[in-house]
Formats: structure tokens, C-alpha cells, sequence
């Protein structure tokens, strides 16, 4: 029986800033497949010019798997990146067919339709890694994830149990009898299970210049709107009152950062703010956290928060769909609501100060995460494609 063949596209490989969690999945997902079933190949769309992106398309194809850049990202001309995207795809896939083509990304979505009759894919599949789509773009959210998707997407996965929900509440997908499938975000756990060398915690800290005994409060991700980071830098001042030892580090880029930069001098924390910008060490700097925080206002199922709970790290994040699927307050993690700096600042107090309590929750957050694993979560993608073709 010949192999399934998968084209899955994801934004690019720059998983160390600015892209992220989405991005990292990709990559692990086309490594945990089942080859014997599956042959995938991995599309970034855009390369970014990091210094990293390079590396993950050479190991990836050293390993036997196909993956290649489509085109370069012009931030001044989204629409133009796309086009060349589109070029570049057919270009390097002209002779090339496909079962099935797997978007992780919104841009993929529409690539994957104008695809679809070139690389004779049989089914097109997307995933929807978080809960709003196209949150500045109404138009559209209403005419594509709304209307046109449930007709021309075979299956649609979402990442959690609240963005499953919205696949099934649209109206078109309720008139075709279209359901979601949930497949949640994973991680390789192998990145998580081997413990850092003793003194990864001094050495963090003096590369940052700090005494041994600075409290370090981190967290990881893009810098946009969506992660709610001001509220963060609001919640840190109060923080920094009763606990003056704490720094806060702030690990990845984005469009926010001069605006961060300057609400720190603002606030007065910026002795005790480091944004560290893209790096590729997130074990390393997992392993020397004393508390992960994640403040976003809306999320899929956050990747970070299971890269945290993996490494041991205490958690507080804010109570919002994705993530409450993970952190199960007192038991892996304190919620608090969203955008409320104040319940934010005394949760994060209250977990550094309650070391019994909060060793409890890291404790529940390592069983929980064994969940998670990508070799479980691959297995149901390939039977998840296995059906979809069976259905021809």
C-alpha cells in the first residue's frame, strides 16, 4: 500500500521569534509521523532572516523529510508575500502530487485552495490553532472561516474544546452537518525529559547579570496585542513592591516591542524588565524560572503552557479558553481573569510566597502533560488522513 502523501503548511520556521508555538508543532508533526504510512512535506511559506530558520530546514531534510521555504516575508506587503508564496509552491512542487494539503496557518487556508487542482490533493484539511481568526480582519472571518471554508475544507481540527465549538456553531458547517475534530497542540516531551546540568539556574542569571538569588518570572511568546503583555508590566509593578528581588524576562519579538520598552520606563520596572527577544534556548530558560506567567486575553491551546508545565515550572495564567484546558486552577496552576493586572500581580505573590502548595500543582501539571505527547497526537493525524481518503 503506498504511503499517504501530505503537503503541511505552516507560516515558516522562524519558531524562534516571530514566530512561535504554531510553527513548532508543524515541525514536530512532520518528524512523529508514522512514515511508513505517511510521506509529509513541510512548507514554510516565508522566510523570515533569522538567524535560526536555516537550521530546522536542514535538519528536517537531512532526516529524510522534504521541506523547503516558498518565499520571503515582506512585512510592508503582506499581499505580495502571499502571491510569491504561491509562485514559489508551484515552482517547487510543479511535478509533485499530493493526497492531502494540511494548513496550520491562516494565509495556508487560501494557499491550500489555489493549490488544490495543481497537486491533485484528494482532501484539504486546516487546522485552527486559536480561538479568533482573523481577529482585525471581520470581513474576513465572516466570508472565509464563515462561509467558504465548510464547503471546501474536507476536515477541519481545532486545538481546543472552545474552537472546536465555533467550527460547529457556524451556520454553513451546521447546514452541511460539517463537525470539527478536536486534535490538541503537543509536544516532544524527549525536549523536556532529560534534567538541566545543576548550576542552569546560576547561569542564566549571570549571563543576565543578576545575583543568584534574583526570582525570575518569565514568559514566553510573541509580542502582540494578543498576549496581553501590558497588563503583565502593570501586574510587575505590584509585584516588584512585594517582592523587590523579582526581574521579569519577556522571551520573543513582535510588532509590540518599542511599545513595551517604553511602558517599562513608564511604570519604573525597567531595572527589573528584560526582553530577551528570539532565542533558542526556551529549556534552558524554562529550567531557570521560578514562575511562567501567561497573560494573554485569548488563546487556541498555548504550547508554552505545556513547554512550562513540562520543564516543572509553576504556572499563572489568565482564565481563558485553550489554556483553561490545561491549567485546572489549584490543581496545575492558578487562573486569574483577563486583563485584570491587580488579580494577576496578587496570584503571582501568592505563588512564590505558597511554595507547598504551588510544588503540588507542578506536580498535577507533569501528569497532566503526559497527554501531550506529539507521538500521540501524530498517530491521530494519520488516522485521521487514513479516513478522510478512505471516504473517496
Amino acid at each position: 500500500m503506498s504511503r499517504i502523501r501530505v503537503l503541511e503548511l505552516i507560516n515558516g520556521f522562524a519558531i524562534e521569534g516571530p514566530l512561535g508555538g504554531i510553527e513548532r508543532f508543524g515541525i514536530e508533526l512532520v518528524r512523529a509521523l508514522d512514515h511508513t504510512r505517511v510521506e509529509p512535506t513541510l512548507c514554510g511559506l516565508w522566510r523570515f532572516g533569522t538567524p535560526y530558520e536555516e537550521s530546522h530546514v536542514e535538519q528536517l531534510c537531512a532526516s529524510g523529510i522534504q521541506a523547503f521555504f516558498a518565499a520571503d516575508w515582506d512585512e510592508a506587503h503582506p499581499y505580495r508575500s502571499f502571491l510569491r508564496a504561491w509562485r514559489g509552491i508551484r515552482h517547487q512542487l510543479a511535478l509533485q502530487r499530493f493526497d492531502i494539503i494540511h494548513s496550520h496557518c491562516q494565509f495556508g487556508d487560501g494557499l491550500a485552495i489555489l493549490l488544490a487542482r495543481q497537486l491533485h490533493a484528494h482532501a484539504l484539511v486546516r487546522t485552527v490553532h486559536n480561538e479568533r481568526e482573523w481577529p482585525k480582519r471581520p470581513g474576513r472571518r465572516l466570508f472565509l472561516t464563515n462561509l467558504l471554508y465548510p464547503l471546501v475544507f474536507r476536515q477541519e481540527f481545532g486545538v481546543s474544546r472552545q474552537v472546536v465549538g465555533n467550527l460547529n456553531t457556524r451556520p454553513v458547517a451546521r447546514l452541511l452537518r460539517r463537525s470539527g475534530q478536536c486534535m490538541h497542540n503537543a509536544l516532544n516531551l524527549e525536549r523536556f525529559s532529560s534534567p538541566q546540568p545543576g548550576n542552569i539556574r546560576q547561569e542564566i542569571r549571570r549571563a543576565l547579570r543578576l545575583p543568584v538569588q534574583t526570582i525570575l518570572i518569565g514568559t514566553i511568546g510573541r509580542l502582540t496585542q494578543q498576549k496581553g503583555y501590558s497588563v503583565l508590566l502593570h501586574a510587575a509593578r505590584a509585584v516588584l513592591e512585594e517582592i523587590p528581588a523579582a526581574h521579569i524576562l519577556i522571551v520573543g519579538e513582535g510588532e509590540l516591542r518599542d511599545a513595551l520598552e517604553s511602558l517599562t520606563e513608564q511604570l519604573s520596572i525597567g531595572h527589573a524588565t528584560h526582553l530577551l527577544g528570539a532565542r533558542d534556548d526556551i529549556e534552558e530558560l524554562l529550567a531557570a524560572m521560578d514562575l511562567f506567567v501567561s497573560s494573554s486575553l485569548w488563546e487556541g491551546l498555548p504550547t508554552v503552557i505545556l513547554e512550562a508545565m513540562a520543564s516543572g515550572v509553576p504556572i499563572v495564567a489568565t482564565d481563558v479558553s485553550g489554556t483553561r484546558e490545561l491549567v485546572r486552577d489549584g490543581v496545575t496552576g492558578r487562573l486569574v481573569p483577563a486583563g485584570d493586572a491587580a488579580l494577576l500581580a496578587q496570584a503571582i505573590v501568592s505563588a512564590l510566597q505558597d511554595v507547598g502548595h504551588t510544588h503540588e500543582m507542578v506536580k498535577g501539571a507533569r501528569a497532566l502533560v503526559q497527554d501531550f505527547s506529539i507521538e500521540q497526537v501524530a498517530q491521530q493525524h494519520v488516522e485521521a488522513y487514513s479516513t478522510l481518503l478512505a471516504m473517496q
